[in-house]
Protein backbone atom coordinates (compact mmCIF):
# COMPACT_ATOMS: atom_id res chain seq x y z
CA UNK A 1 0.00 0.00 0.00
CA UNK A 2 1.29 3.33 -0.58
CA UNK A 3 0.44 6.95 1.03
CA UNK A 4 0.86 10.32 -0.54
CA UNK A 5 -0.09 11.94 2.79
CA UNK A 6 -2.33 14.95 3.09
CA UNK A 7 -0.70 17.32 0.84
CA UNK A 8 0.94 17.01 -2.60
CA UNK A 9 2.89 13.84 -1.95
CA UNK A 10 6.15 15.20 -2.54
CA UNK A 11 7.26 11.70 -1.41
CA UNK A 12 5.44 8.69 -1.88
CA UNK A 13 5.75 6.41 1.51
CA UNK A 14 5.75 2.66 0.35
CA UNK A 15 5.60 -0.87 2.66
CA UNK A 16 8.86 -2.02 3.00
CA UNK A 17 10.77 1.28 2.31
CA UNK A 18 12.88 3.21 4.15
CA UNK A 19 12.74 6.63 5.20
CA UNK A 20 14.26 9.42 7.55
CA UNK A 21 12.24 10.23 10.42
CA UNK A 22 13.13 13.50 12.54
CA UNK A 23 11.84 13.03 16.22
CA UNK A 24 10.20 16.35 17.72
CA UNK A 25 8.74 15.28 20.64
CA UNK A 26 7.72 12.58 23.30
CA UNK A 27 4.07 12.59 24.67
CA UNK A 28 2.07 10.57 26.69
CA UNK A 29 -1.36 10.13 25.06
CA UNK A 30 -4.79 9.11 26.67
CA UNK A 31 -4.33 5.69 26.66
CA UNK A 32 -1.35 6.53 29.54
CA UNK A 33 1.52 5.27 27.27
CA UNK A 34 4.05 6.74 25.70
CA UNK A 35 4.79 7.51 22.25
CA UNK A 36 7.53 9.49 20.12
CA UNK A 37 6.12 12.02 17.43
CA UNK A 38 8.15 11.58 14.57
CA UNK A 39 8.63 13.90 11.09
CA UNK A 40 8.38 12.69 7.89
CA UNK A 41 9.96 13.91 4.59
CA UNK A 42 6.96 15.09 3.81
CA UNK A 43 6.75 17.06 6.90
CA UNK A 44 3.55 14.76 8.41
CA UNK A 45 3.50 13.60 12.02
CA UNK A 46 3.59 10.26 13.05
CA UNK A 47 2.76 8.54 16.30
CA UNK A 48 5.16 5.21 17.41
CA UNK A 49 5.21 3.81 20.90
CA UNK A 50 8.06 4.36 22.87
CA UNK A 51 7.96 0.94 25.05
CA UNK A 52 9.05 -1.08 22.02
CA UNK A 53 12.20 0.81 21.49
CA UNK A 54 13.25 2.10 25.23
CA UNK A 55 16.94 0.49 24.58
CA UNK A 56 17.27 1.67 21.30
CA UNK A 57 18.61 5.26 22.74
CA UNK A 58 15.95 7.53 21.11
CA UNK A 59 16.05 11.26 21.99
CA UNK A 60 14.19 14.24 20.99
CA UNK A 61 15.84 15.73 17.67
CA UNK A 62 17.82 13.35 15.98
CA UNK A 63 17.37 11.74 13.00
CA UNK A 64 16.25 7.76 12.54
CA UNK A 65 15.76 5.81 10.09
CA UNK A 66 12.52 3.73 10.12
CA UNK A 67 11.02 0.82 7.56
CA UNK A 68 7.37 1.46 6.53
CA UNK A 69 5.89 -1.28 8.38
CA UNK A 70 2.43 -1.45 7.72
CA UNK A 71 -0.42 1.20 6.11
CA UNK A 72 -3.92 0.30 7.16
CA UNK A 73 -6.81 1.24 5.55
CA UNK A 74 -7.39 4.70 7.35
CA UNK A 75 -3.73 5.44 6.41
CA UNK A 76 -2.45 5.24 9.60
CA UNK A 77 1.08 4.38 9.16
CA UNK A 78 2.79 1.78 11.43
CA UNK A 79 6.99 2.09 11.46
CA UNK A 80 9.84 0.02 12.76
CA UNK A 81 12.60 2.08 13.65
CA UNK A 82 16.08 0.15 12.52
CA UNK A 83 17.27 -1.57 14.93
CA UNK A 84 20.63 -1.08 16.92
CA UNK A 85 22.06 -4.47 16.50
CA UNK A 86 20.36 -6.39 13.89
CA UNK A 87 19.49 -5.97 10.35
CA UNK A 88 16.98 -8.27 8.05
CA UNK A 89 18.41 -10.41 5.50
CA UNK A 90 21.25 -10.91 7.88
CA UNK A 91 22.65 -14.12 10.05
CA UNK A 92 23.87 -13.85 13.33
CA UNK A 93 25.02 -15.84 16.56
CA UNK A 94 22.96 -16.19 19.65
CA UNK A 95 23.74 -17.64 23.20
CA UNK A 96 21.00 -20.52 23.70
CA UNK A 97 18.99 -20.32 26.88
CA UNK A 98 16.51 -22.60 27.01
CA UNK A 99 14.93 -25.48 24.73
CA UNK A 100 10.59 -25.64 24.64
CA UNK A 101 8.66 -28.85 23.51
CA UNK A 102 5.25 -28.57 23.55
CA UNK A 103 4.40 -31.83 21.56
CA UNK A 104 5.16 -31.08 17.67
CA UNK A 105 5.48 -27.55 18.79
CA UNK A 106 9.45 -26.84 19.36
CA UNK A 107 11.42 -23.40 20.36
CA UNK A 108 14.67 -22.81 21.43
CA UNK A 109 14.90 -19.93 23.49
CA UNK A 110 17.92 -17.59 22.98
CA UNK A 111 19.31 -14.24 24.13
CA UNK A 112 19.71 -11.08 21.86
CA UNK A 113 22.09 -8.18 22.07
CA UNK A 114 19.59 -5.94 24.25
CA UNK A 115 19.02 -8.76 26.59
CA UNK A 116 15.92 -9.70 25.57
CA UNK A 117 14.77 -13.48 25.47
CA UNK A 118 13.29 -14.56 21.65
CA UNK A 119 11.72 -18.17 20.90
CA UNK A 120 12.97 -19.92 17.73
CA UNK A 121 10.54 -22.13 16.22
CA UNK A 122 12.32 -25.30 15.10
CA UNK A 123 11.56 -29.13 13.99
CA UNK A 124 11.05 -31.39 17.13
CA UNK A 125 14.33 -32.77 18.35
CA UNK A 126 16.48 -32.73 21.25
CA UNK A 127 19.48 -31.24 22.38
CA UNK A 128 22.07 -33.37 24.13
CA UNK A 129 24.00 -31.81 27.21
CA UNK A 130 21.87 -29.12 28.49
CA UNK A 131 21.76 -25.96 26.41
CA UNK A 132 24.50 -24.10 28.91
CA UNK A 133 27.60 -22.17 26.48
CA UNK A 134 25.71 -23.69 23.84
CA UNK A 135 25.35 -21.27 20.60
CA UNK A 136 23.28 -20.63 17.46
CA UNK A 137 23.22 -19.32 14.26
CA UNK A 138 20.01 -17.33 12.98
CA UNK A 139 18.94 -15.73 10.07
CA UNK A 140 16.89 -12.43 10.57
CA UNK A 141 13.99 -12.47 8.81
CA UNK A 142 12.05 -9.77 10.02
CA UNK A 143 12.10 -7.06 12.86
CA UNK A 144 8.74 -6.49 14.62
CA UNK A 145 8.20 -3.72 17.58
CA UNK A 146 12.02 -4.14 18.16
CA UNK A 147 11.71 -8.21 18.30
CA UNK A 148 13.99 -9.91 16.09
CA UNK A 149 12.24 -12.67 13.78
CA UNK A 150 14.03 -15.82 13.72
CA UNK A 151 14.83 -18.49 11.30
CA UNK A 152 16.99 -21.22 12.99
CA UNK A 153 20.13 -22.12 10.73
CA UNK A 154 22.56 -24.19 12.57
CA UNK A 155 23.31 -25.28 16.48
CA UNK A 156 26.88 -24.65 17.06
CA UNK A 157 28.74 -26.02 19.98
Amino acid sequence: MQYPGYNTGKVILSEGDWFPFRITKFVQLQDNSWYYVLQDINGLKHFMPAGYYKDYGFSIGIQIKCKIDRINCTGRIFLEPEHPYYQEGQIYEFDLIDYIEHGNDSKLVVKEALGKSIEVPVCKFKIMGGNNGKKIKCLVKNIKKGIPILELLVIIS
